[in-house]
């Protein structure tokens, strides 16, 4: 009898083991990719995020949101469209280098751990980095190329990311502070050509957009 207690004590942690290591080996899509995020977070491996974040479309989606959130912003982009200037992203790219202000950020603010720390207390949504928080993200996709999650961070503030296959592997590609609006940056992107893995920056200011 006590073999026996002793051997259901000891076979209870092995089975709870062995169920982790399947479920992490089965997981697949676009959790597999928050997943894999929060990993690098934890790590402080910059590298690794980078390599799961499309750069070039979350600079165009961070433009998106900038103008949908200032009015001044709106009104900007539709005068310079009027005028055959462009829109604001063409007017403000002449000044700034969005997409290579964002990968110097998210290097300096994952390589540091100061990005996943920030977001763990955000009192306002669009600040998504925190591991625990994505690996529990609910993940709806949309079609097989293009899914939203649904990321809470322990502040209860809620962002969501959108996600994008490309190729072999699922990226993120844009998060906004509304499902609609990410389900829209998912879509738009799903014909897009894809952008090779950015390569780290040198650090620079942290600003985490």
């Amino acid at each position: 009898m006590r073999k026996n207690s002793w051997m259901r004590r000891a076979g209870l942690p092995l089975l709870a083991a062995s169920a982790l290591l399947f479920s992490g080996c089965f997981e697949t899509g676009p959790q597999k990719t928050l997943t894999s995020l929060a990993d690098a977070l934890n790590k402080n491996d910059a590298g690794g995020f980078l390599s799961l974040v499309d750069s070039k479309r979350m600079a165009q989606c961070e433009m998106q949101n900038m103008i949908q959130e200032d009015r001044a912003l709106s009104m900007l982009d539709s005068l310079g469209n009027r005028l055959k200037l462009g829109g604001v992203q063409d007017l403000l790219g002449q000044v700034i280098d969005v997409e290579r202000e964002l990968v110097k950020d998210y290097e300096k603010g994952v390589s540091t751990g100061s990005m996943m720390a920030e977001c763990r207390t955000a009192s306002t949504p669009g600040c998504p980095w925190v591991p625990e928080s994505l690996k529990g993200a609910e993940v709806r996709e949309i079609s097989p190329t293009a899914a939203v999650a649904r990321v809470v961070t322990p502040a209860r503030m809620t962002s969501w990311l959108a996600l994008q296959k490309q190729g072999d592997q699922w990226r993120v590609v844009g998060k906004a502070s509304l499902e609609s609006t990410a389900r829209e940056y998912a879509l738009d992107q799903a014909q897009a050509r894809p952008s090779a893995a950015p390569k780290p920056a040198a650090s620079g200011n942290v600003v985490h957009m």
